[in-house]
């Protein structure tokens, strides 16, 4: 009689734990997961092509892949590309539709195939990790589409929360280099760098502040195995004071710009009200959800 392979059974189960906690045990990604909705839709003869800047636990990508898209992520890390393919097989999803490689931003983007290729750009919790982020954002503007989307979520500076140590580092050393923006602090320099913003929202609620600070301070290096444990205690008390709003992430959604790149400093020039009308842009289908302020 075969013996059992209790190594690959534990491996399932791993994953199919991680499945059911998607979009993961970091509550702030469970919070700002509901800017899915708002992903392009595509068809199995025009796919959305997707890139997703950092692509954590494979949740974003995935969810891109589910409405019709051809993904790919990328990461610093092989152990994080590593476990994004694991997940990947474990969703039974070929490579053709969600890819994993490890590059730097500037990596990728200094690749002349990658250039124009993307309908839409994720990045998620990404820009507050990064020095200069100007050239960040132009890389993206050069791997877009012409009327391509970029998706940009970062830490509200107002937050309040965690202010008993440092927040910020000095260099890109992981650690985030700044502690977020305001919203009109993003959108600017997405303005700059040749987007138009055309949406925003705030997520967080006091139940995920609460939550959150449980996860820090009483669970510390177990974070993952105790939030899997006490989940329907923590989702309760999420529930219980969601009515309670305490933005602790902003998020922008903005369209890539046709003409030039405005530096930094720099004003557009308005058109006089005289002025012929630009070319309608064209319009872009993103699931049934319709942009608003509201969430």
């Amino acid at each position: 009689m075969p013996r059992p392979d209790f190594a690959s059974l534990a491996t399932r189960l791993k994953l199919w734990t991680k499945y059911l906690m998607f979009p993961g045990t970091n509550w702030v990604s469970r919070d700002k997961s509901r800017l899915v909705k708002m992903l392009l839709s595509g068809t199995p003869d025009r796919p959305v092509r997707t890139l997703d800047c950092g692509c954590g636990n494979a949740y974003f990508t995935h969810q891109a892949a589910l409405r019709g898209g051809q993904c790919t992520g990328i990461t610093i890390h092989d152990w994080e590309r590593e476990n994004c393919e694991e997940m990947r097989e474990f969703l039974g999803l070929p490579p053709e539709q969600m890819a994993f490689r490890v590059a730097s931003l500037d990596q990728f983007a200094a690749d002349r195939a990658h250039q124009g290729r993307f309908d839409q750009v994720l990045m998620l919790d990404v820009i507050e990790h990064i020095m200069d982020a100007h050239k960040t954002f132009r890389q993206i503007h050069r791997l877009l589409d012409r009327d391509g989307f970029v998706y940009v979520t970062t830490p509200d500076r107002d937050w309040q929360a965690h202010t008993s140590r440092i927040r910020v580092a000095r260099s890109e050393n992981g650690w985030h280099v700044r502690n977020g923006y305001t919203m009109e602090q993003l959108e600017t320099v997405l303005e700059e760098c040749g987007f138009e913003p055309i949406d925003r929202l705030r997520f967080g609620t006091l139940g995920s502040t609460l939550v959150t600070w449980i996860q820090h301070k009483l669970f510390r290096s177990r974070i993952d195995a105790m939030t899997v444990l006490f989940f329907p205690v923590l989702k309760l008390l999420a529930l219980l004071l969601s009515p309670v709003r305490d933005s602790h992430t902003i998020f922008v959604l903005a369209r890539k710009r046709r003409g030039s790149i405005t530096r930094p400093g720099r004003q557009r020039p308005r058109r006089e009200r005289w002025a012929e009308p630009a070319e309608k842009p064209r319009t872009h289908e993103a699931g049934s959800a319709r942009y608003s302020d509201e969430d």
